[in-house]
């Protein structure tokens, strides 16, 4: 029953224009800021970790304008499961880079999208499906009707999902080396073993080191790939900014570190629509402590 509500809800949304939406969110975000939730602290130590410099209202204002675009993204999903490729493109104010994409392809190289939990991240999957044929990394749901109805969403442009897994690696080396072009997200925390630690916001940072495996493996060229959510709900600004090829000739340090840096780089420019409640900065290097343990600054 709490799916059937869920997805009936995600319906109702798309029905909704994009500036109703935009407005909206205000105030659920605001009696979610005042709520015993367990994820502010969460958000309180990563925003202490991230901005150290602020002052304590300064960080306490950038917690709540996040709220607020956590739910914009939330009440986004209807037009992510539901709008017709026009009305989408229509949204799709600027493009920035897509001539990087292009030209890729073009000569013959496999094209490895990175994103983050950044703005609209389902969004950038769904658009570059409507340009070039696509596939992307996901991890499935547990709930077989929830995977089914994701899955939907995620492929009714044109792409193709690939399950995280054992099968994965294969999958996206065999697309790349044919010359496709697959997209993950690169801020996921691996497990132990399948990262390396390299600095974000100046703290060792787990880290995965797949983009960098499947780069030295295939030769693919390296682009970031964002959509940024425009003030007043007029729409989406998409952003391809490849990553610099030398770093990822050099040892997977370099190259988690480039990667770091890039998605930094990105964040200070709209830090309330980073995923500040997800907790990034866990698993630290032997020695450290879990900052998720400590009290936030």
């Amino acid at each position: 029953m709490k799916i059937r509500l869920a997805l009936a809800l995600i319906r109702f949304l798309s029905w909704l224009p994009l500036p109703l939406l935009y407005r909206l969110a205000v105030v659920p975000a605001a009696v979610l800021y005042r709520l015993p939730w367990r994820k502010h602290r969460v958000i309180e130590t990563n925003l202490a970790i991230a901005f150290p410099d602020l002052q304590a209202a300064e960080r306490a204002h950038l917690h709540r304008q996040h709220l607020i675009e956590t739910v914009r993204l939330a009440l986004e999903s209807g037009a992510v499961w539901y709008w017709s490729a026009p009305r989408l493109d229509n949204h799709i104010r600027e493009v920035h880079g897509w001539e990087h994409v292009h030209n890729a392809g073009k000569a013959g190289h496999g094209v490895l999208l990175i994103g983050a939990h950044f703005g609209n991240w389902e969004l950038s999957a769904l658009m570059v499906s409507r340009r070039v044929p696509f596939s992307g990394l996901y991890k499935a749901p547990r709930d077989a009707r929830v995977d089914r109805a994701v899955t939907r969403s995620r492929e009714r442009l044109g792409a193709r999902l690939i399950p995280a897994g054992s099968a994965a690696m294969r999958g996206l080396l065999r697309e790349l080396k044919a010359g496709g072009t697959v997209g993950l997200l690169m801020d996921q925390l691996p497990r132990l073993g399948d990262g390396v630690y390299a600095p974000f916001f100046g703290r060792p940072t787990l880290t995965m080191n797949l983009v960098h495996r499947l780069a030295q493996r295939t030769g693919c060229s390296v682009i970031f790939a964002s959509t940024e959510r425009l003030a007043g709900g007029r729409g989406w600004r998409m952003s391809f900014e490849p990553l610099d090829s030398t770093a990822l000739t050099q040892d997977p340090i370099a190259a988690a570190t480039q990667m770091n840096q890039q998605l930094e780089q990105l964040i200070r420019r709209q830090p309330a629509q980073y995923l500040w409640l997800y907790k990034r900065f866990a698993l630290p290097p032997p020695g450290q402590s879990d900052p998720y343990r400590e009290t936030p600054c």
